[in-house]
């Protein structure tokens, strides 16, 4: 935003100029013989700047104090920059002029009034030339910051949008005519900036025009293809769902949602006619959505982006769930297109709302059952002749009025074709092209598809269906004229078709082609980086290799030499012409692109801020399974696209930025179409294999380095999607070549393992810690406990024994790694910092509150300074923070003010998360969970309960009931519940908890904090007697994790402690007590596994 102090100061500023020279032209207009029209037209002038300033200075008020959407607020912070630059401006030109007119006119009336107005007086001074270019300029900018607010206006009705209770045709009329108001404003804006030359004020103008599209009451507006220029026909099925979708009564409590199916052949213009309806109607709806359904984990996808728009947890029950709260001023459509597959129930996409429209297209007439709305579905076959000939024409770029023989050649084309707009697209973009003429196209057409007939019968191509024949041939035609054509656009544009068509037929984005561009020298830097960077470390802090060791790793790398020897991948041309002093040509990408388009073979994201294409089902089939596309060319080209992928991914530290992340998650679907059609291939070609007649020896797929660093990228993807059986596949099948090749002590084989238990770590922390485990004894045998892999190897490991309920061991291992981190790579190095947070975490669950504490405020300023104030370790950093404050205080070593401290950085620390991450993330979750903690411990019970409930309802629905990070919530809302004396309830999730955790879990520290609030909770009951087993195993538990002579023994020992009522010693529930920190620790719980995703280690 700009700065507050500037813009209040600039309107004030420009306020009183406008102030001190309307009095002088007052006094002015006095001195000549008659009204002065000038004089006059100025001072209104004046007048119109003096309000204009007002309101500016009185909306940016406003918007200080407002909160707004985030998507809107580069926009609206460039609005108000633009604003800052017109009032400087106009402040500027104001005093010109009054300069001017003072200096001319002087003080004395006697002067001029002679004359009978201003201009001649300025003319006789030779100054009207200058007077009016000064008035020209001054209009200019008062136009300007008219623009201005009229801009800010806009930006403010949208966000009113959410938070007023008027209904979205009212908010809808009002905002269109706002943006009504707009349009002119610029309008006249640009016309001033042009007579006047006054190009500063273009800022003015490219702002304005920024907020023209919000001045609509559609947000969201994202559909599967983008309308076609030539859409033709289908009008009055447009109608008719426009009438039984928008102009019904409105849905009322209690009906049902509103559905409509759309079913018939391939190419039948099924999806691009929800598009239509979708486009047509946007100002309808508040936000216009779509589904991939042609698989569950499509769809899947395809929910988890609608989940980044609504900020909540990235999966399908979230998104779902999102969209059912959206109310009656935010309606919504949601597109579920290709609903086609017999084993995927379609009805498990819908979400549970009457607010919004859903449309489906699907191949599969079954579904029709699911349509709700007016006739329920349309069955799409083919358009009606007369519009199946217009659309061909069109395509064609036919020349109008169309002779009698083009509309007879159109007809004749029209019949053969079925009457299918996709293959009479396709026919008129080949004859736009000159491949052929309206008069011999069904003759190349027969051509084609005889060839193709004859070619299909020797193969098993059985996903090629003969109903899309029509589709295949027209194909065929535009396929031999970009061969034809041998430019070197047609060439690329053929590699990238093929590509193409072994990714996902959505959603293809252009930055997969230029981050595989890119990345790789990226990726050779960093390697030489670390590699350099580790010689040197090593070289000062490891001990000198055996004669022995130092021949294992001189063999090591010569096999890494010999496995990379040779290899060159396989890459289409476009990729293929890089190297060190060719950069990639990024025009000619957009030319291979720029013909795939015109021959409609791909089409482009509707969204122009989305740079993807997408391709129609059956022409993404037909490229991939084409008669012409053997499976030797098959292998080759899925080879070339896995390789693009596996480019275009950057692995931490490079790709650990949040955008990474979003890219990565885009990937999932393409990665998996092309994983899955390497099976295929594999498949097939073994099956060849086993029908030949004599038995020749064949070489088996191995994996070489870089396929290998492909499955660990894919593996990477995977995990972030939550696919966690699907990327332990593939780590185990790269560990076992690491294994193998290179053997346990190579750093690349350590690295996998680590990999692979911080995918373990989700499901089975035990499984990641004794991984972790066998990785530290390999580093401390080959390396050397001093060595910096060594080191950080021991910092992941403690922070797994914690996980465990390891407190001791996970202290001792992570006092090591922070001395050694301190001595390789220096105290204020952010992997040093991070370390000394996960030991302050565990030195305060091992009753060390003051030197927790200690270490964690010597962590946060370290972190805020290497890595900035909102970055997300720094947060953690201030939530450990916290979080060592309220353990203080909740175990009864609390200094005063304790609290205040802990409440003031965790409420931060949530506000910041659900900015950053969104609401249903889960360290945003987690951080509410910590709020909710230190409120309850300071007695703010109904608080704690508002901000702790709709998160835990969050949790169970995207976690489940059962996972312990549910559980963990559970748990501490069991103790909140004790605090507020709902003694029964309590107990009752308590016992939950506590019988959750099943017979491998006994010992684990969650389990043994349950069973301790188990036992107060009944104590304070006043049924001791009930609690003896409990607290008999809670004892053997405890003594067995700490020993004998632990002051956490002793706190259970102590029956009063047990037994306290959380306010019989002060007003909250904390006992009022100021001992001094014993330096010993409790058994405090973990943090859900989950949120150890994205750095390997708890982080919160």
């Amino acid at each position: 935003m700009a700065d507050p102090f500037s813009i209040v100061v600039g309107s004030i500023g420009l306020a009183d100029v406008c102030i001190r020279f309307g009095q002088f032209l007052n006094q002015a207009k006095d001195g000549f013989a008659k009204v002065d029209k000038d004089l006059d037209d100025l001072s209104k002038e004046i007048a119109a700047l003096l309000s204009v300033s007002e309101l500016i200075k009185r909306s940016f008020e406003v918007d200080l104090a407002s909160t707004k959407d985030p998507s809107d607020q580069h926009i609206l912070d460039n609005q108000w920059h633009a604003t800052k630059t017109a009032l400087d401006g106009c402040q500027a030109v104001l005093t010109e002029i009054s300069a001017l007119i003072s200096h001319t006119l002087g003080n004395g009336k006697s002067k001029y009034a002679k004359f009978k107005n201003l201009r001649k007086f300025l003319r006789q001074q030779s100054k009207e030339t200058v007077f009016l270019a000064l008035r020209q300029r001054l209009q200019a900018y008062t136009v300007a910051l008219q623009t201005s607010l009229a801009a800010v206006n806009v930006i403010y009705t949208r966000e009113s949008q959410t938070t007023l209770s008027s209904s979205f045709s009212d908010i809808s009329k009002e905002i269109q005519s706002q943006g009504s108001d707009l349009q002119s404003k610029i309008v006249a804006l640009q016309a001033n900036v042009d007579s006047s030359a006054e190009r500063i004020l273009d800022t003015v103008v490219r702002s304005a025009r920024s907020v023209v599209p919000l001045a609509s009451p559609n947000k969201y507006f994202s559909t599967p293809q983008t309308v076609s220029s030539i859409f033709t026909g289908r009008q009055s099925e447009l109608d008719t769902l426009r009438n039984c979708i928008l102009d019904s009564k409105p849905v009322r409590e209690g009906e049902l949602q509103r559905r409509f199916v759309i079913y018939g052949l391939p190419g039948s213009g099924k999806t691009q006619f929800c598009c239509k309806f979708a486009l047509d109607n946007r100002q309808s709806f508040w936000g216009v959505f779509w589904i991939d359904a042609s698989s569950k984990e499509h769809a899947k996808q395809s929910f988890s982006t609608i989940a980044r728009i609504g900020k909540v947890d990235s999966n399908e029950r979230a998104a779902k769930n999102w969209l059912s709260t959206l109310g009656k001023e935010q309606p919504w459509l949601l597109i579920v297109d290709n609903a086609d597959e017999l084993d995927f129930p379609v009805e498990e996409l819908f979400p549970d709302s009457v607010n919004g429209v859903i449309l489906i297209t699907t191949r599969n007439p079954v579904v029709k059952m699911h349509g709700t709305a007016g006739p329920r579905c349309f069955h799409f076959i083919e358009l009606g002749e007369k519009e199946s000939i217009e659309l061909l024409l069109r395509a064609a770029d036919e020349p109008s009025p169309w002779s009698k023989s083009s509309l007879e050649s159109a007809k004749q084309i029209c019949k053969t074709l079925g009457y299918l707009p996709l293959a009479l697209i396709h026919a008129g973009k080949t004859i736009l092209a000159r491949l052929c003429t309206l008069a011999n196209y069904l003759e190349f057409f027969s051509k084609n598809w005889n060839r193709i007939r004859e070619a299909r019968s020797s193969l098993e191509a059985s996903s090629l269906l003969d109903a899309n024949a029509a589709i295949y041939s027209s194909y065929e035609l535009i396929h031999d004229g970009l061969v034809a054509k041998g430019t070197r656009a047609s060439e690329d544009a053929l590699d990238l078709l093929k590509i193409f068509s072994f990714l996902h037929r959505q959603r293809i984005r252009v930055d997969i082609i230029l981050q595989a561009a890119g990345n790789p020298k990226l990726e050779k830097l960093e390697r030489e980086r670390r590699a350099q960077d580790e010689r040197s470390i090593n070289n000062r802090s490891r001990q000198r290799l055996t004669l022995a060791k130092a021949l294992q790793k001189y063999g090591f790398d010569i096999l890494a030499f010999l496995v990379e020897l040779g290899y060159r991948p396989v890459l289409p041309r476009i990729l293929m012409d890089i190297d060190d002093s060719r950069a990639f040509d990024e025009l000619r990408l957009r030319a291979a692109l720029k013909e795939l388009f015109q021959f409609s073979l791909i089409f482009a994201n509707p969204d122009p801020r989305d740079d993807s294409y997408s391709m129609h089902p059956a022409v993404h089939l037909w490229v991939r399974e084409r008669p012409g596309m053997t499976i030797g060319d098959q292998a080759v080209w899925c080879q070339a696209t896995a390789t693009i992928l596996s480019h275009a991914i950057l692995l931490p530290p490079l790709g650990d930025k949040e955008h990474d992340e979003v890219f990565r998650r885009d990937l999932l679907p393409h990665v998996s179409h092309v994983q899955s059609n390497e099976a295929l291939i594999r498949a097939t070609i073994l099956k060849h294999q086993a029908l030949r007649r004599r038995a020749w020896p064949v070489l088996q797929p191995r994996l070489n380095r870089a396929q290998a660093l492909q499955l660990v990228k894919f593996s990477l993807v995977y995990t972030q999607c939550g696919l966690l059986a699907e990327a332990e596949k593939l780590q185990l099948q790269v560990l076992d070549f690491c294994m193998k090749t290179l053997g346990i002590e190579h750093t690349s084989t350590m690295d996998v393992m680590l990999l692979l238990s911080r995918t373990y770590q989700l499901t089975n922390n035990d499984e990641a810690a004794d991984l972790q485990q066998r990785v530290f004894d390999v580093c401390l045998k080959v390396r050397g406990k001093n060595d910096l892999k060594t080191l950080k190897v021991m910092d992941i490991l403690g922070s797994s024994r914690w996980q465990q309920g390891r407190v001791l061991e996970a202290r001792n291992i992570q006092e090591a790694a922070v001395d050694g981190l301190k001595k390789v790579l220096g105290s204020a190095h952010p992997d040093t910092l991070r370390a000394m947070g996960n030991l302050g975490r565990s030195i305060g669950k091992d009753f060390g509150f003051t030197k927790a504490i200690k270490i964690h405020s010597e962590v946060l300023p370290g972190l805020r300074t290497q890595l900035g104030q909102s970055h997300l370790d720094t947060l953690t950093a201030r939530d450990n923070l916290a979080m060592a404050y309220y353990d203080r205080a909740a175990h009864g070593y609390g200094h005063p003010g304790d609290l205040d401290i802990a409440v003031k950085l965790e409420q931060e620390v949530w506000e910041e998360r659900r900015e950053l991450l969104g609401k249903e993330n889960l360290f945003t979750l987690l951080a509410g969970l910590n709020l909710a903690r230190i409120k309850a411990l300071r007695g703010e019970l109904d608080e704690a309960l508002a901000i702790f409930l709709p998160g835990h309802e969050i949790a169970i629905r995207n976690l489940g009931e059962t996972h312990f990070g549910v559980l963990y919530g559970k748990m501490h809302y069991g103790r909140i519940l004790t605090y507020a004396k709902r003694y029964k309830e309590a107990e009752t999730l308590l016992m939950e908890v506590v019988d959750s955790h099943g017979r491998p879990r006994q010992g684990h520290s969650q389990r043994l904090l349950a069973i301790m609030f188990l036992i107060q909770c009944r104590n304070l009951q006043g049924r001791q007697a009930e609690t003896a087993d409990l607290l008999q195993e809670l004892m053997e538990s405890t003594k067995a994790h700490f020993g004998e002579s632990h002051p956490w023994v002793t706190y259970l020992s102590d029956p009063v402690k047990m037994s306290i009522e959380p306010d019989e010693e002060a007003t909250t529930p904390i006992a009022a007590v100021t001992r001094i920190d014993s330096g010993t620790g409790s058994l405090e719980t973990i943090t859900p596994l989950a949120m150890i995703a994205k750095y390997g280690h708890i982080k919160a």
